[in-house]
């Protein structure tokens, strides 16, 4: 499990009207790969290296993000299919949450706790506990001259997309390399 795969899951549910078959362990191989880039950013942390550090923060970073993205598309399918009865491509977990929306659907009785607080909810994780503080880049205004996909700047924020012939205010550093490439066209803005 690597954020490629993640990548590649995200476009494969965003395609296709049907749930991506899934190992039964995707999930905790998941949270096993947010472990590990945890436990390499600390590790990082501990010995002074910053620039690992921070390429650990934000490849947990991404990570999550595209974890939220895949959960929230297959909730949305999950639903629909508990919807019209069919049940297909769905994880261990997901069976759980199926079975529920399912019973909820044909007005079965859902067995809940008389007291809902007797329900134990995981608690919520706080942000990563590692974050740097962001610099604030210096923006400049250029015209694109070429379609470009999103694209990243050193503190990994993204840019874009960008089409032929839009204003962009971007960061100096990135307009540089759009300069070296013809990519773009550096203009100032008058007041």
């Amino acid at each position: 499990m690597d954020i490629v795969k993640l990548r590649e899951l995200l476009e494969g549910e965003l395609s296709s009207p049907y749930l991506t078959e899934l190992d039964d362990e995707f999930y905790r191989e998941f949270d096993s790969l947010i472990k590990a880039l945890k436990m390499g950013a600390e590790s990082s942390h501990e010995r002074g290296e910053d620039v690992e550090e921070r390429l650990y923060l934000a490849q947990l970073s991404i990570a999550e993000k595209l974890m939220k993205d895949i959960i929230k598309i297959r909730l949305h399918k999950i639903v629909d299919l508990a919807v019209e009865g069919a049940m297909g491509g769905l994880t261990e977990e997901e069976k759980k949450i199926f079975a529920v929306l399912r019973a909820f659907v044909e007005r079965e009785e859902i067995t809940l706790p008389e007291d809902l607080s007797e329900i134990e909810l995981p608690e919520p994780q706080a942000e990563t506990e590692f974050e740097l503080p962001r610099r604030t880049p210096i923006s400049e205004a250029y015209i694109i001259k070429v379609d470009l996909p999103k694209i990243l700047d050193l503190e990994l924020r993204e840019y874009g997309p960008f089409r032929a012939g839009d204003l962009a205010t971007i960061p100096r550093e990135l307009g540089k390399v759009l300069l070296a490439r013809d990519a773009a066209e550096r203009i100032r803005i008058s007041p």
